[in-house]
């Protein structure tokens, strides 16, 4: 029986010409700024086949995962990458130990987020900033539930008030399009709203929807980018 990895990511995106690395890079720009010459410690939850721990890992930091299932501790043997499951446990490992807490397309298939935010919380050092990316239903409505294991949709709003709710502060969430030309670029965002406007269906090459036109689908379907800090002590 094939698994959620392999139908969802059946591609090799290790390079460092892929997107997650192209990711990476912009979240280590704009967010993960190193403030002196320490190494920083990252955990990636849901860390998936390990694309974002590779990218991290890149760009200097001590990149750690966690996932709930089994087959993704084997993927990367140089990583710690530790089972968890994000609806009940603890994450595993000691508070206050990491300066930064990134997830990428995982609240959505959480249903006690509140666990998950409440642990992001605990484990980042004093200061420590978290980076959560989610697709915004304002524009993936119509197929948010094409994926069978998606359970919690999240608003703009939404997203920022769960976080506040848990004692974050500098809580920032903003509409984040997957297409890099737009990061270095921000000005061409009008082209993204004209090519909204052409049909869904032409967001796929093949009738099994498996072969995607990146830059249509990404046009029409936006993810939302929450970051946050965990309160220095006083």
């Amino acid at each position: 029986m094939p698994t959620y990895l392999e139908i969802n990511y059946p591609q090799d995106e290790y390079g460092p010409d892929k997107y997650p690395q192209k990711l990476c890079n912009y979240l280590t720009e704009h967010y993960f700024r190193k403030e002196d010459d320490l190494a920083k410690v990252l955990l990636d939850i849901g860390s998936g086949r390990g694309n974002h721990l590779v990218g991290f890992a890149r760009n200097g930091m001590i990149a750690k995962g966690i996932d709930k299932t089994k087959e993704t501790l084997d993927i990367l043997s140089g990583f710690d990458i530790r089972e968890c499951d994000l609806e009940k446990d603890l994450f595993p490992f000691e508070g206050n130990h990491f300066d930064f807490v990134f997830s990428k397309s995982v609240l959505e298939h959480v249903c006690n987020t509140d666990n998950a935010i409440r642990e992001t919380y605990r484990v980042l050092k004093p200061g420590g900033i978290t980076v959560q990316l989610t697709p915004d239903w304002a524009t993936d409505y119509k197929i948010f539930w094409d994926d069978p294991t998606h359970v919690r949709p999240f608003t703009q709003k939404g997203l920022k008030q769960a976080f506040l709710l848990h004692n974050f502060i500098e809580v920032n969430c903003e509409r984040f399009y997957q297409l890099p030309f737009l990061w270095k670029y921000p000005s061409l965002t009008f082209i993204t709203h004209i090519i909204a406007l052409l049909p869904d269906s032409l967001k796929w090459k093949d009738n099994a929807q498996r072969v995607q036109r990146i830059l249509i689908r990404h046009a029409k379907e936006r993810m939302l980018l929450l970051s946050a800090r965990k309160p220095y002590q006083k």
